[in-house]
């Protein structure tokens, strides 16, 4: 007696818990009434939180944290080409993540999103400013020495190619010091200035040009996993990721932002302050109109 006394007790003490708990709880504390589709429910979802984005080539990626409610429906996702502008719904989602393809890159794009219940409960627009530029970006692309290939050790991000290192529109080219045992970027010009960045993982992990650092008509050593910024002769940023030093020639990586003095080239956390530079563990020499300079004597961050 006394047992079933005990699972009444506990049997009423559930639905005092459940009554008391209500539906916009996550799943698995949602037991009737919120299975019960008699049941009307008159409160949003929570506004979705900490929505960021990440550049993308011809495409950008959304993200923010998943809303913690039984009803939860999905999600809208709203854009518009101007902070305080109109925003407009371009997709309905179920996972906490869109990639909007319907881009151009070199444009910018702002966004918000918003949840909604089975109900039909919207919530108010997330309250984060997240805006975006998509931009191109190339990988494995190979450019030879111009001490044996000059044809062929050039760069022009604008076209996307490789050219005669002499050629107006290079931005860059590549070579090998032989006194130095050491690959090299050279800027095409005094009005083209390189940053060395220092180590990455992938294009991904430079979100936005710093403001400091910057050398220009620079010649500077570089490295395996190393990333090195560019900023063009015209007001363009560019990036490039050394994956391979290869004999006569170098395998890299490449983003260049076409919008004209937009310096985000991928922001992974949708922090558009200023950017620090990462702590370089690799001494660089760097010539600029032949002089040479060590890293450490250089205006970095």
């Amino acid at each position: 007696m006394k047992r079933l006394n005990k699972i009444k007790f506990l049997m009423l003490l559930s639905i005092v818990l459940i009554l008391a708990v209500g539906c916009d709880v996550p799943r698995w504390y949602c037991p009737p009434p919120c299975d019960d589709y008699d049941y009307e429910d008159y409160w949003a979802p929570p506004v979705p939180q900490n929505v960021h984005s990440v550049t993308g080539d011809g495409k950008i990626y959304i993200y923010w944290d998943p809303v913690r409610t039984c009803d939860l429906a999905g999600y809208r996702v709203w854009r518009s080409r101007t902070e305080h502008g109109y925003y407009y719904l371009i997709a309905e989602t179920r996972s906490a993540n869109y990639v909007d393809y319907d881009v151009v890159n070199g444009h910018t794009y702002y966004y918000a999103i918003s949840a909604f219940d089975e109900w039909g409960n919207e919530s108010e627009l997330s309250d984060e400013l997240v805006f975006d530029t998509p931009r191109p970006e190339g990988h494995s692309y190979r450019a030879y020495i111009v001490e044996e290939f000059p044809d062929d050790a050039g760069y022009d991000f604008s076209a996307e190619s490789v050219v005669p290192y002499d050629c107006p529109c290079a931005d860059i080219f590549f070579g090998y010091d032989d006194f130095d045992e050491s690959y090299y970027i050279q800027a095409c010009d005094e009005n083209t200035d390189i940053l060395i960045y220092g180590p990455t993982d992938d294009l991904t992990d430079v979100d936005w040009a710093p403001e400091d650092g910057w050398i220009s008509g620079a010649k500077v050593n570089i490295y395996d996993g190393y990333s090195y910024l560019v900023w063009t002769r015209d007001n363009h940023f560019a990036h490039i990721r050394i994956k391979c030093l290869c004999g006569d020639y170098v395998v890299f990586d490449w983003a260049y932002q076409t919008d004209r003095g937009n310096p985000e080239l991928s922001t992974p956390d949708g922090n558009k302050d200023k950017v620090a530079l990462p702590k370089i563990f690799r001494e660089h020499k760097v010539k600029v109109f032949g002089k040479e300079y060590k890293q450490e004597n250089l205006s970095f961050n």
